[in-house]
């Protein structure tokens, strides 16, 4: 897998304000963790139940993420600012800056955030994103 290039068009298609992502990135079961909490857990939902998985697994669980934080965010740009090669484990690091207007205040927004990204079978397996309390608590009011 190139994770380069795939996080790359990734955010370029983020960037132009689509959810389209590069063919094979995900996995059907690609996991998503955000401040060590699973989608799953943030959705409200029990991991065992089909609709909660189809909206915090894979594609559909980057595009939930994705789509909040268009909303939050009034025309976000993300930039990708460090991304190591995979280790011997698979694993990779990428360090991003988001920034954009904060829809309930219009405040521009800076932050940054720390993506694991974890290969298996030629797909992403998991993606921990770590990010600032501050920052999170500040993306979440401006969706309310």
């Amino acid at each position: 897998m190139r994770i380069r290039e795939s996080v790359d068009a990734l955010v370029a298609a983020f960037n132009r304000g689509s959810l389209d992502v590069p063919a094979g990135f995900f996995a059907p079961q690609t996991s998503f963790t955000l401040n060590d909490r699973s989608y799953e857990t943030i959705l409200g939902g029990s991991p065992d139940d089909p609709l909660i998985r189809l909206l915090a697994r894979g594609v559909g669980g980057y595009r939930t993420a994705a789509r909040a934080l268009q909303y939050a965010l009034q025309q976000p740009i993300v930039t990708v600012e460090t991304l190591s090669d995979p280790d011997d484990h698979d694993a990779g690091v990428a360090t991003l800056r988001v920034e954009g207007q904060l829809r309930d205040s219009n405040e521009h927004f800076v932050g940054r955030c720390l993506v694991k990204l974890r290969c298996a079978n030629a797909a992403l397996a998991e993606v921990r994103v770590s990010c600032s309390p501050d920052d999170l608590a500040r993306i979440v009011s401006a969706r309310q």
